[in-house]
């Protein structure tokens, strides 16, 4: 019997009488479907850190093919993570200066008048991530798959849709 990633089983035990089957077939196909679910979201399309001078502890943001996450660091080794879901997301501006930019988010769950804002990181990741997420919320409202698609070559287009 082989074992793949996560332990999945790739062969099946024939002694097993045939209800039995059925229930352990289902559970192996959802327990693939997971294990894809969860290599798929380590894939990172986009990440960017604030500006050290500007924040203490600096903070991350980091847009893989599931959610978006951004760690607020207060402290040696104690912060705040925070996981928004793309479907979740509504629209993401950016304040930007000569050097500097600010992401602000906007989800179903922040108020419209306060959305969550991550400030002093470089203006040019600020705009990545902006158009790499706005790609990403007009390709999921047109129903577009983008699993199938590298990392890379789904990061680029989206970013090309975003602009």
């Amino acid at each position: 019997m082989s074992k793949g990633y996560y332990g999945i089983s790739s062969s099946r035990n024939t002694a097993v009488i045939p209800a039995q089957i059925h229930k352990h077939k289902a559970m192996d196909e959802s327990a693939i479907a997971l294990a894809r679910t969860i290599n798929s979201s380590h894939e990172i399309l986009a990440t960017a850190t604030t500006v050290f001078p500007f924040t203490l502890f600096p903070d991350t943001v980091t847009l893989d093919r599931a959610k978006l996450t951004i760690s607020h660091r207060e402290f040696f080794w104690t912060g705040e993570v925070m996981s928004i879901r793309i479907e979740d997301i509504l629209n993401v501006t950016v304040d930007a200066g000569p050097f500097f930019g600010s992401l602000k988010i906007f989800t179903r769950f922040f108020s419209i008048e306060k959305p969550y804002t991550v400030g002093f990181l470089y203006r040019r990741d600020a705009h990545k991530i902006k158009r790499i997420l706005q790609g990403y919320i007009i390709a999921l409202q047109k129903n577009i798959d983008c699993s199938t698609l590298p990392t890379k070559e789904l990061a680029d287009m989206l970013d090309d849709l975003g602009k």
